[in-house]
Order: structure tokens, then C-alpha cells, then sequence
């Protein structure tokens, strides 16, 4: 019966932990698409030329705007903020990127490891049953 208890504890420890990954993979998908929408953004010229730019200013309220297309304001910090070259922010945002996609592939990896895991346990349980009949 201790055993039994062990293994249910096994199995609701992975299952907890797929469900957790499967939230920071969901997560993750969401900054990938938002930071490869600014990169597009940024390497895309022809907001250069527009005319019509509006700016949230919150409770769904804009103001039209202009831009100045070489500088970006990063953020780096609580509430501090840089001018920065449009050249080197593209450059930071590539790198994120690759870091945010190297992230995902690891925790795919973690997941089909405690996918496995649970699909094994699952497997000798249904092979004990069986076995018991």
C-alpha cells in the first residue's frame, strides 16, 4: 500500500510538472510571437513614411504621434530607461529571441523526458493490474 502511495505521488508530481511547462511553454509562445512582431516592426521601413501614428495613452485613449525611426527607448531596468541606436536594439532583440526560442527547445526536451516518465509509470501500473487479474 506504501508503494502504491509512492507511485500515485510519482504520478502527480509529473503530471503537475507537464501541466507547469505546458503554462511557461504557452508563456513563452506568447513573448516569442510579441518579440518577433517588434523585430518585424523595427526592420520594416515603411513606418518611416507613415503619417497617421497613434499612441496609447491608456482607458483606450490615443494621441497621434511621431516617431524618430533611429533612436529606440529601451528599457533596462525598475522604470529606467535608454536612448539606444535602432541598429543595436534590432541586434539585442535577435539575441533574446534566440534565447527565448532556446528556452522553448529545452523545455520541450523537459516535458517529453516527464511525458515519458509518466506514460512509463502509467504502462506498469496497467501490466500490474493485468497481472493481477
Amino acid at each position: 500500500m506504501a508503494d502504491e502511495n509512492g507511485v500515485m505521488e510519482q504520478l502527480d508530481y509529473l503530471k503537475n510538472l507537464i501541466d507547469n511547462i505546458d503554462q511557461r511553454l504557452n508563456l513563452l509562445l506568447k513573448t516569442l510571437d510579441e518579440s518577433n512582431q517588434t523585430l518585424s516592426f523595427l526592420n520594416d521601413n515603411q513606418y518611416k513614411n507613415s503619417s497617421d501614428v497613434k499612441v496609447s495613452i491608456g482607458s483606450g485613449l490615443f494621441s497621434k504621434a511621431t516617431l524618430e525611426p533611429e533612436k529606440i527607448i529601451v528599457p533596462i531596468g525598475s522604470s529606467i530607461y535608454i536612448e539606444e541606436e535602432k541598429e543595436k536594439t534590432i541586434k539585442r532583440l535577435e539575441d533574446n529571441i534566440k534565447s527565448l526560442n532556446d528556452t522553448y527547445n529545452s523545455l520541450i526536451k523537459q516535458k517529453d523526458m516527464a511525458q515519458n516518465n509518466y506514460d512509463a509509470i502509467v504502462y506498469s501500473i496497467q501490466r500490474s493490474q493485468e497481472g493481477n487479474k
